[in-house]
């Protein structure tokens, strides 16, 4: 049964029961993936999940019903089922169903879902990843990992405004972790890139920087100047991207509140939300209100232009739907999320970077970020790893410090921004960044 055939069992369900105001969403996701481990083959998954929810609005009260079982008599119960959790929510939440955005509105975007690649595929990237691996080093030892995988998602919604959208997307990766040991200590370096693909180099990059780490020793407490890798600075955005959440700031949780139009960080810095960012291949052209999407500057050069809005906290912040509702499942009520949070890139090289910074650290590490901080005071205190960097130059590795402090302060103590704009994994809601200069971090160390 397709979207379209179950979208008129439950919508001639809902005009019996006499609604006016209900939509249908749909979503379904299939993966596929292979790891291997010590030259052997480790698993070989693949799977579909997914499935309908309907949501309705009676006197005010919004109600939803979801299911996996995509059957006719399963979908007619869906809507008896959604008119009775109705109330059960805050009724505060005031549901608003959307007529459209207007069909020049919603952008195509730049790639779509493919077929999944075959397991053999997967299967024969990872094994030849492994033996990459370890030819590139005789330190290559047990725990050394590599993978291949790939994943597509549908999403389709339909509502009693005349609402209609469906569209699909994809991504696929693979990866390699070298995990190497000089007989002292072992040391661990890993490498991503988009696409299966093993003709590249991403066993050498993993390898490379295992090696580097190794014979890593301390540093001791004090206030550094610091430059966190493109790898780590996506990690912090990551950790900290509820700030930028209008429901967040209008229950008290981001102290981003009430700051729109004011400078809340350093000149340097740009933070952009962008749906159709070229290298995410998980793009989507509306959100799960069916709000057409768009690229927005959340910070530019320094000041909050805007948070992000679903329809219900658009329209109690007297403001217009940034088109970032989103839903995890479909059983999970509509939240606000980004789609490729990214922070747009500077004008110095990752080398100019740290012949500015002169001597610091460059931090390619923080183990546990989301356990040390806290989204809603910006605080955090990471352990972490990286490189000494002496007259702007890479030197030592050093391992096992803390670094501490708060994130809303480290955007304003931002003094470099680098043009090496790195993608993490393919997502509906991604994050990209380059490295990043911050001056007199503190630092807990030996």
């Amino acid at each position: 049964m397709n979207f379209s055939e179950m979208k008129e069992i439950l919508f001639g369900e809902a005009k019996k029961a006499g609604l006016t105001d209900y939509d249908v969403y749909f979503r379904m996701a299939s993966d596929a993936s292979a790891e291997a481990l010590n030259r052997e083959l480790s698993s070989c998954t693949s799977g579909t999940t997914g499935g309908i929810s309907f949501r309705c609005a009676v006197n005010g009260c919004i109600g939803s019903a979801s299911t996996q079982c995509l059957e006719k008599q399963e979908l007619i119960e869906l809507v008896p089922r959604a008119i009775a959790n109705t109330g059960v929510i805050d009724a505060d939440e005031t549901p608003i169903f959307f007529e459209g955005s207007g069909k020049d509105a919603y952008r195509k975007v730049t790639v779509t879902a493919s077929e999944l690649p075959q397991a053999s595929t997967l299967r024969h990237a990872a094994l030849q990843l492994q033996e990459q691996l370890y030819a590139a080093s005789e330190m290559m030892t047990d725990g050394t990992s590599s993978g291949a995988g790939a994943a597509n998602i549908s999403v389709s919604l339909a509502n009693s405004k005349g609402l209609d959208l469906s569209h699909s997307a994809g991504m696929s990766y693979t990866y390699a972790e070298a995990i190497v040991n000089d007989g002292k200590e072992p040391s661990f370096g890993f490498a991503f890139a988009p696409g299966v693909d093993t003709d590249g180099d991403l066993a050498q990059k993993a390898t490379a920087e295992a090696l580097a780490r190794l014979g890593a020793g301390s540093v001791k407490t004090g206030s550094y100047d610091v430059i966190f890798s493109a790898k780590q600075v996506r990690t912090l955005l990551s950790a900290f991207s509820g700030i930028f959440s209008g429901k967040n700031a209008m229950l008290g949780l981001s102290l981003l509140a009430g700051k729109e139009g004011q400078k809340v960080a350093s000149d340097l810095l740009t933070v952009v939300d962008d749906p159709f960012y070229a290298e995410n291949t998980m793009q989507m052209p509306f959100d799960a209100e069916g709000v057409a999407t768009k690229e927005k500057n959340l910070i530019e050069n320094g000041v909050l232009q805007t948070l992000l809005y679903d329809l219900t906290y658009a329209k109690k912040a007297g403001k217009e739907s940034t088109g970032n509702a989103a839903r995890g499942s479909i059983a999970d009520p509509v939240s606000i999320s980004p789609y490729c949070l990214r922070i747009a890139p500077g004008s110095d090289s990752p080398d100019t970077l740290r012949e500015k910074m002169g001597n610091g650290l460059y931090i390619t590490e923080l183990k546990g970020l989301h356990a040390g901080s806290n989204a809603v005071t910006g605080d955090f205190s990471i352990e972490s790893a990286g490189f000494w960097v002496e007259n702007g130059k890479l030197t030592t590795p050093v391992h096992s410090f803390t670094v501490a402090g708060n994130f809303f302060d480290l955007l304003k103590a931002i003094d470099g921004v680098a043009n090496n704009v790195e993608m993490g994994m393919p997502s509906v809601s991604g994050t990209a960044a380059p490295d990043v200069l911050i001056r007199g971090i503190s630092v807990a160390g030996a």
